[in-house]
């Protein structure tokens, strides 16, 4: 026996009275199944302006009279299930995504940021005892002890000091480690310090008397001994047969010290000093010959006149003295040289001062000064300080001349 059941008119003609109509159970599953179908069909190929089909048969044997009833209208077809499946995986997928990027970008801010790249350097801290040494890495001078490096990864070869103390050490460096190293360089051997020398200054009355100082023979008297070492020295003279004369002698280090011994029964005195004092330095001249200069505190002569010529090639100055020596006595000679010329200017001006002493402004002309070595001192208020030296001679004057706008 087949069961009714009761379906509302799709499209009542009252909106506010719907009538029932029977429609056999079994036809209307039929009409479900059969309008599926047809709606998959439609999605996969539509056709333009196609009718739905309408399902409006009843078995003939049906007891209650079938009703056509209106078909409604054509509704939009829902996505085939498979794509609804696809659509949610992607975007179950999406939101996986999401939350590890989000995790990661918490994580990596509270950890305090992205993590830094591996260096591909270390640093290599060197020092040495004593300081200051020189350091050259692979071959390369690279500074003085205590020095902080960085250098690539891998071995290197680092040398500390110069010469014959030189050490050289290895060293592995670390991609971002921190090295070491503390190199103890031998003393070196200082070399031994100039001693500084005296000069002794030995004649005897009469000449040619035999000398021995500290016991070593040095020669005939008069002599000069420039090789000793400053304090006191023995000092033996002997002539002839006769017995030695034995004196001891104070020399200081930098001085000439002098020395005259009369030898027993010698009538008079053969020989005596002569003292020059000069501003300049100038040269003692015999006939030609060089016996001393001025900055020697005594000369030896032997008794009688001499026509001397004190000379300075380099100030153009020359003069002759004559002087008589005395037997035993230090005769004195006062040089005073003559005064130079000196002629001074400057681009635009400037304040001289010579030696010190204010001379004036430029220009200055012909400014009498003494021959010799003088320091010079041009000051402008705008262009500021310059200083010369020069070199008056006893020949013409002598142009100096400054631009104070260059330095």
């Amino acid at each position: 026996m087949r069961e009714a059941v009761a379906l509302p008119d799709r499209e009542p003609e009252d909106p506010d009275r719907v009538d029932p109509q029977v429609v056999p159970f079994d036809d209307v599953i039929l009409q479900f199944e059969v309008e599926s179908q047809e709606s998959d069909a439609a999605e996969v190929s539509p056709s333009k302006g196609a009718e739905p089909a309408r399902i409006a048969a009843f078995p003939i044997d049906a007891k209650l009279t079938a009703v056509t009833r209106p078909v409604a209208a054509p509704v939009e077809t829902t996505p085939p299930k498979s794509r609804n499946w696809r659509n949610a995986i992607l975007g179950l997928l999406a939101t996986v995504v999401l939350t590890q990027a989000a995790l990661m970008a918490y994580w990596m801010m509270s950890s305090g940021g992205f993590p830094a790249a591996t260096p591909t350097t270390g640093n290599v801290t060197i020092t040495s005892e004593p300081a200051g040494s020189a350091v050259a890495i692979d071959g390369t001078v690279r500074g003085q002890t205590p020095l902080t490096i960085a250098l690539n990864s891998g071995a290197h070869i680092v040398v500390v000091g110069t010469d014959a103390q030189a050490r050289t050490q290895h060293v592995n460096v670390t991609r971002g480690g921190d090295s070491s190293m503390h190199v103890q360089l031998p003393t070196a051997v200082a070399a031994p310090a100039a001693v500084a020398r005296g000069a002794l200054e030995i004649a005897t009355e009469p000449p040619g008397a035999r000398v021995w100082v500290d016991g070593d023979a040095r020669g005939t008297a008069p002599i000069t001994i420039s090789d000793l070492r400053g304090g006191d020295h023995a000092v033996t003279v002997r002539s002839g047969s006769g017995d030695p004369i034995k004196r001891t002698v104070s020399v200081q280090t930098g001085a000439t010290a002098s020395l005259v011994i009369t030898m027993p029964g010698a009538g008079s005195f053969a020989s005596g000093w002569l003292a020059i004092s000069s501003a300049v330095a100038l040269q003692v001249m015999e006939k030609g010959e060089l016996l001393g200069t001025t900055e020697t505190p005594r000369i030896l002569l032997p008794t009688g006149a001499h026509e001397l010529e004190l000379v300075n090639a380099g100030l153009n100055y020359r003069v002759t003295r004559n002087v008589t020596i005395a037997g035993g006595q230090t005769a004195t000679v006062t040089i005073t040289p003559p005064p130079g010329t000196l002629s001074v200017n400057a681009t635009p001006w400037a304040e001289v001062w010579i030696d010190g002493q204010r001379a004036g402004e430029t220009p200055i002309g012909n400014y009498s000064i003494p021959i010799g070595t003088h320091e010079l001192l041009f000051r402008h208020p705008e262009f500021g300080e310059q200083r010369k030296t020069v070199t008056v001679g006893a020949q013409g004057p002598v142009r100096v001349g400054v631009d104070m706008k260059k330095p």
